[in-house]
Order: C-alpha cells, then sequence, then structure tokens
C-alpha cells in the first residue's frame, strides 16, 4: 500500500514546523496514522494498512479511510487557539504560545518597575519636602498620594 498523501494545508514555515507532534506519539490524543516525511511530500499509513491493495497504486481500504480525518486535523491546525493543549499543538504553534507570553511576563515587569519607581519618586519628594519643612508641598504630596490610593504601608 503506498498510503495517502498528505495536503498539508496549513501556513507556516515547513509541515514538520506545523504538524501537530504530539499526537505522533502513544497514548491519549495518538494519531490512527503513521507519517513518512522521507520523500518531497508526507505520505500517512494507518496503522492497520495491508500490504496487498485491490489495484497496483492505490490505497488499501484502511489508509482511504484517513482522508477525511487528516481534512479535519488540516482545519484543527489552521485554527488553532492559545489555550489548546500542547498535544495538539505543533512546534510552530508552541514557539507561538511562548513568544506571546514572554511578552505579557515583560508587559507584567515592566507594569511593577514602573510601579516601584512612582512609588520611589513619591517618597523621594516626600523626604525632600519634609527636609525642606515645606508644608504646603507636603499637604500637596499627600494629598496626590491618598487620591492615588497610597496608604501609609
Amino acid at each position: 500500500c503506498p498510503g495517502i498523501l498528505v495536503h498539508w494545508s496549513v501556513s507556516g514555515p515547513s509541515f514538520l514546523e506545523t504538524f501537530p507532534v504530539g499526537q505522533t506519539s502513544e497514548g491519549l490524543g495518538m494519531l490512527p496514522f503513521n507519517i513518512d516525511t522521507c520523500g518531497i511530500t508526507p505520505h500517512a499509513y494507518s496503522k492497520d494498512y495491508e500490504w496487498i491493495t485491490l489495484t497496483l497504486g492505490s490505497s488499501c481500504v484502511y489508509c482511504a479511510e484517513l482522508v477525511p480525518f487528516i481534512k479535519n486535523l488540516v482545519s484543527i491546525a489552521n485554527d488553532i487557539k492559545i489555550h489548546t493543549n500542547y498535544r495538539y499543538c505543533s512546534h510552530f504553534d508552541m514557539v507561538q504560545v511562548i513568544q506571546h507570553y514572554m511578552e505579557e511576563n515583560n508587559h507584567l515587569k515592566l507594569k511593577v518597575i514602573s510601579h516601584i519607581l512612582t512609588c520611589l519618586d513619591n517618597y523621594k519628594s516626600l523626604i525632600m519636602a519634609l527636609s525642606d519643612h515645606n508644608v504646603p508641598c507636603l499637604q500637596y504630596i499627600l494629598t496626590v498620594a491618598l487620591k492615588q490610593g497610597a496608604s501609609i504601608q
């Protein structure tokens, strides 16, 4: 059996980077077929395939049944969500998710650093007003800080 030709119309760098690699292993969510990527285009073979086919060059019955399954897999791979289980994601998708979380993490770090710098600036202004015995400036600094939600702690 020659298997079936896999028409992988998923946008991305290459077949190997966009194919859901977690499903090729054994266990929950595994694919019912094996992939041969040795040639120019990948071929799928059913795990129950037969060596002999009815006509020369055609797929066996088991491999022919894979066509709708592969089409469904292509549609899922084209519309992958960020919260999808990693077993159903391709290498390319996992890299995209990691980059998204890295950007979110950096944004949160900047937010925290900005808050810390604002607090330090407020403390510096307060200390300067105290050292200069500038009561109107102290009143202004404390009023603004309380309006912004600052507390004694």
